[in-house]
C-alpha cells in the first residue's frame, strides 16, 4: 500500500490515521476532475499517477473550483500560491508541483485549466470578478502539449481593465531574476 501512496515507498513516515477516509463529496469532485481531464487534449495522454499527483493536493487544500451546468461538471481550475523557487521549477523547468509546493508563496498560479466543453467564457469572469485577485499566472500549452508560454493576467487594485503579458520560458526566467533584484 505504501507504494500506492503519495510518499516514496521507502519512506518510514506513516500516513495520518484518516488519510484514506475521504468524504463522498471529495471523491465526487476527484471523479469530476478525472472526467474533465479525460476529455482534454493536454490531460488525456497523462498517466493516471500523474493526474492523481496533480489533483490530490488542490482537492485536499480546497484550491479548486468545478463549474457545473445542471449539476454536471463542465470545467474546472486548480490553483496554487508559489514561492520564487517553486515558480521557477514549475514554469521554467516545467516540473510538476510537489505537494509541499502548493502553498509555498504569494504568487497565484492557475495550475490546471480544464474546459473540454469550451467554458472558458465562464472561468475568466469568475476570476476577473474577484477584486482580491490582482494577478494570476498560468502555463498555456499548445494543442499538442509540446510547447508552452507563461501567461499573466493582471490589473492594478481598484481597476477593472485586465492586462495580459506572455513570456517564453527563458524570458520568464529573466523576468524572475529581474524581479528578485527589484526590477519588473
Amino acid at each position: 500500500m505504501r507504494a500506492a501512496g503519495p510518499l516514496d515507498a521507502e519512506s518510514d513516515r506513516p500516513f495520518p490515521p484518516d488519510w484514506f477516509d475521504l468524504p463522498p463529496a471529495f471523491l465526487a469532485d476527484f471523479g469530476a476532475l478525472f472526467y474533465l481531464a479525460g476529455l482534454t487534449r493536454y490531460h488525456r495522454p497523462r498517466t493516471l499517477a500523474d493526474l492523481f499527483a496533480a489533483f490530490e493536493p488542490p482537492l485536499r487544500l480546497g484550491q479548486y473550483k468545478i463549474l457545473r451546468h445542471n449539476g454536471y461538471p463542465r470545467a474546472a481550475i486548480t490553483w496554487a500560491g508559489l514561492g520564487p523557487d517553486q515558480e521557477r521549477r514549475f514554469a521554467v523547468d516545467h516540473q510538476p508541483l510537489r505537494p509541499e509546493d502548493w502553498n509555498s508563496g504569494q504568487s497565484p498560479w492557475l495550475v490546471d485549466f480544464l474546459a473540454p466543453f469550451g467554458h472558458v467564457d465562464q472561468i475568466v469572469p469568475h476570476l476577473a470578478g474577484n477584486p482580491h485577485i490582482t494577478h494570476v499566472r498560468t502555463l498555456w500549452h499548445n494543442r499538442q502539449g509540446s510547447k508552452y508560454r507563461i501567461v499573466e493576467w493582471s490589473r492594478p487594485p481598484g481597476e477593472t481593465e485586465v492586462r495580459v503579458r506572455s513570456w517564453g520560458a527563458g524570458q520568464f526566467l529573466n523576468h524572475l531574476q529581474e524581479a528578485s533584484h527589484g526590477y519588473s
